[in-house]
């Protein structure tokens, strides 16, 4: 069936089941419909055109944040595992990859209604243990009101709770941790500024106690177990969409720092990322990065980052920003 018809079927009227996405408030949840189509599945999903979190942009105000679709995509692989592969909800989920691409910035405009955008999910590849599919390779493509806007191909897989217990377990009491993780104790930071990297509101800039070495930047990231949407429920790590974060930030800094480069007229339009260990709540989490010109493409910029705890890559990938033409929107708070 093609992608219009299935517009047409899919409904935006009420969001699913909150635990299908393994969200805890309904505000976070932004997924309303779903169907198998010919060559895999598609979702529905509602944008919202003012969100606390994901509306906080210096720049980008009138159109939707990257990081929102690449949430919607995180919410798509989820929903896929529970509802067309039968997995249990007790189920835990480990986040491997993802390489994420706008396609369109102009389709990311917000218009006078909620993005209606549905998504494609098709599976080019399965894990397997004992002949069961305990893990995925998902190609997606969001399409906001019919127009392709974004792609992601994200790798992730899943795992009985005792099997996930287990491993915490021994991830834990290699770094001389208790099993039960605490809440993160606050320590004297040095906030950086929200506009510099690319945020309005104080408490969505995640980085702090910034450092210039040469030609990379390094900064404390700031764990906020009490904030609304990068921690919607508890956790005992630190969840993939705070590293997506760190990740824009740290290269928006470093942009800033190395290149000179305004935030308020950056957009980030490409992430590719690979989680490489879990990322403990207790220790110290560092974002690295170093910016250069996009030889290929004037006017954008590739920063390299890695995200470290101690001697520990958690996290290692680039992000691709775009330079904003100059325009009065850029001027709207």
């Amino acid at each position: 069936m093609p992608l219009a018809t299935h517009q047409e079927c899919l409904s935006f009227d009420r969001g699913i089941s909150r635990d299908i996405v393994h969200r805890a408030s309904i505000a976070e949840v932004f997924l309303t419909d779903t169907e198998a189509a010919e060559d895999g599945v598609v979702f529905a999903a509602q944008l919202p055109r003012n969100h606390s979190y994901f509306s906080d942009h210096r720049g980008a105000c009138t159109t939707y944040d990257p990081l929102l679709i690449v949430e919607v995509f995180r919410q798509v692989a989820i929903g896929y595992a529970h509802i067309y592969q039968g997995v249990d909800r007790s189920q835990k989920f480990v986040f491997n990859s993802a390489d994420f691409t706008v396609v369109s910035n102009e389709a990311l405009t917000i218009g006078s209604c909620p993005g209606h955008c549905t998504i494609t999910a098709r599976v080019v590849d399965e894990k397997l243990h004992d002949s069961q599919v305990t893990g995925l390779t998902l190609d997606m493509a969001a399409y906001i009101d019919g127009v392709v806007a974004a792609t992601e191909t994200m790798v992730y897989q899943w795992l009985p709770s005792d099997v996930w217990d287990r491993i915490r377990s021994r991830s834990r009491s290699a770094l001389n941790l208790p099993d039960t993780p605490s809440r993160p104790q606050h320590r004297a930071a040095t906030r950086m500024l929200a506009s510099a990297v690319g945020r309005h509101t104080p408490r969505n800039a995640i980085l702090a106690n910034p450092a210039h070495h040469g030609d990379s930047i390094s900064a404390l990231t700031l764990i906020d177990v009490d904030h609304p949407s990068l921690f919607d429920h508890e956790l005992d790590h630190v969840p993939g969409m705070l590293q997506f974060e760190a990740a824009r930030q740290i290269s928006m800094a470093a942009a800033n720092v190395i290149l000179g480069l305004d935030t308020s007229r950056l957009v980030m339009d490409g992430l590719t990322i690979s989680f490489d260990s879990f990322g403990e709540l207790e220790i110290d989490t560092v974002a690295h990065a170093t910016a250069v010109a996009d030889p290929d493409n004037d006017g954008t910029v590739i920063a390299t980052l890695t995200l470290t705890q101690g001697e520990i890559v958690i996290a290692s990938g680039r992000v691709h920003l775009a330079m904003i033409p100059a325009s009065v929107r850029t001027l709207i708070q």
